[in-house]
Formats: structure tokens, sequence, C-alpha cells
């Protein structure tokens, strides 16, 4: 079979990673990689051996491309998603789809116009302890959702390097809230959100919420991007779901493994995106195949964009949640 042929727009962390992979992998070939910034983008062209465009238009014009990735900001999801729609070229859109409802809806319509494939880049879809979680909540052997609890903190760097371009539900929130409907099975309903901002980053510093399913069950959301940063490893994330018959949780404040030196301990990455023998495995290797391979062959992905963009409903929710200082319903 021939090589999926790829390109990548926006090159900051994620999209470095992307273009990598992309290089890296058995059936894939990267072709040309976009960015405003050339200074960004033409080492790494020279590096992967592809071209360089400072105009992502040019590289949606190349026959020689069949699919994409779009890895830039949140905020800047929808020209080059409904772009590369329209040139024809099947799109990889990193999480989260939109940063509100009615551009999540732009690009749904641009790629149900132009019948491209798009998968939103939900990379703990991928990950072996949230699948192993889901699956024990099958209603089977877990009965009905009683409630299930999402926690998500992280750095106070963290927020500041974002600013005012992100928000703490759109940067970190956004895998919780798929979550949290995907092992629970029922969507999310209503919910009731309070923020606290104090540490003036341009964002929440810290947003809680009660949530109700469809299915009756009733959930927490607990973010925050507030803690100092001496957090061990910058992050603590938790996820339960308790049901009638049994329940399930996840921890995670590292990832089992701590490098110890003079000035203290950090954490290292063995489930994301490690290096191992030269080459990144784990989840965001396994998510970027299972794309190629499913462009390859016709099957379905894991994940159905419709999944992604009802998070962003639950999103937009939340936000109109805090502003009115009340309970809101999610418009479907």
């Amino acid at each position: 079979m021939a090589k999926l042929r790829m390109g990548v727009v926006g090159l900051g962390f994620m999209g470095s990673l992307h273009a990598r992979l992309w290089h890296e992998l058995p059936n894939t070939e990267l072709v040309a990689v976009a960015d405003l910034d050339p200074a960004t983008g033409e080492p790494l062209a020279r590096k992967y051996g592809c071209a360089f465009h400072a105009d992502p238009a040019d590289l949606f014009a190349r026959a020689d491309i069949d699919a994409v990735s779009i890895v830039t900001p949140d905020r800047h999801h929808v020209a080059p998603a409904t772009a590369a729609a329209a040139a024809g070229k099947h799109i990889l859109l990193e999480k989260p789809m939109a940063h509100t409802g009615a551009a999540a809806a732009e690009i749904a319509a641009a790629v149900e116009q132009h019948g491209v494939r798009l998968m939103v880049a939900h990379v703990l879809r991928f990950d072996p302890r949230y699948v192993q979680l889901r699956a024990a909540a099958d209603p089977e052997t877990f009965g009905e959702a009683i409630h299930l609890r999402a926690k998500r903190n992280s750095v106070r760097g963290l927020a500041q390097r974002l600013g005012a371009n992100s928000s703490v539900l759109y940067y970190l929130g956004v895998h919780d809230v798929d979550m949290l409907q995907w092992v629970a099975r029922s969507p999310i309903t209503r919910v009731y959100a309070q923020k606290v901002q104090k540490l003036s980053n341009g964002n929440e510093d810290a947003l809680y919420a009660v949530l109700n399913f469809a299915s009756g069950a009733i959930g927490t959301l607990d973010y925050s991007w507030a803690w100092p940063d001496g957090l061990p490893n910058g992050y603590w994330v938790h996820l339960e779901a308790v049901g009638t018959k049994s329940a399930a949780f996840l921890e995670v404040r590292d990832q089992g493994l701590h490098l110890v030196g003079e000035t203290g301990t950090v954490g290292a990455d063995t489930h994301l995106w490690p290096e191992i023998n030269g080459k990144i495995i784990g989840d965001l290797r396994d998510e970027l195949l299972h794309f190629a391979e499913a462009v390859q062959s016709g099957e379905p992905f894991v994940q159905d964009w419709r999944d992604a963009q009802d998070a962003i409903r639950v999103l937009d929710a939340l936000f109109a949640s805090v502003d009115q200082g009340a309970p809101v319903d999610v418009r479907r």
C-alpha cells in the first residue's frame, strides 16, 4: 500500500511532534510543513527533508498531499480546517475541535460539504489507562452510573505561558468532558460552574462545576492551573466512575519514573510521547498511526468527530454558567 502523504500546519510543540511522527511512521510520508514563522519552519523542514510553506494555502494547494495535521492554537482552527476541507484534504485536528460551538459548527459544515474525513486528536482515547477505565464501566458489569468525577490540575507557569490565548477549559478541560461522556455512555445535559481568577494570567485560575447526565448520574469537574510550579511533575489528574454494581478510578501524579538530582526530583514521560531507541512511542504515536491506517483502509476512526463537537457544546455551557452564575442546559 502506498504511503499516506502528509502535511502539517502549525509547528509549535505539538505540531513539531506531529511532523516528526509523520516522518517516522512506516506508512506515512511527510511532504510539507507550514508555519507563519520561517525561523521555526525552515529548519524543521530541512531536518525531515520536506518542503516548507509560510502560507498554509500553498500547502493545501499541493496535489501530492493526501491529509494534513492542523496543530494551530484552538482559537485559530476554523480558517485552516475549512481551507483544508475545501482542498479535499483529510484532517487530523488537534483538540479542542474549536474555541466555540459556532466555530466547531463551521468546521463540521465544511467537512460534510466537501466529503473529507475529520478526526479530532483527543489523545486520551489512545491512553491504555483511560481505555481500560472505560471498559470497566461497561453497563453489564458496572451497572448504572451513579456519579463521576474528573480532576485535572496543572501549574501557573502553563497558564502564564498561554495567557489570554486559551482557557483552562479548552487547554485542559476538554479532555475530561470528552472522557466523562465516553465513560458514562451518556451526554452531559446541564452544568453549574464557578471560576476564580486572581493571578492575572488572562485566563481562569480554577473552575469547578457540577454536572447532570442524561442517564440521571451526577458529576463534578475540578480544573486548576494555579498550583505553584513546584507541583511534582506539573500535574495532578484523577478520574473516577461509580456505578450500581462496581466502580473504577485512575490517579495520575506521575508516570512511574522519577529522576533525582541535587536540586530535586522530576518525572519523565512514559505514556504520551516518550522517545525510546531514537523513536517516539506511546499514545500520540498510536493516535497518528490509527489516523493514517483508517484513512488508508476506509475504516471508522475510534472517535467520531461529532463526539468532539459535542464536547465543545458542553464547554460553551460551562462558560455561560460562569457568566450567568446559574445552572445552564447544554444546547444541542
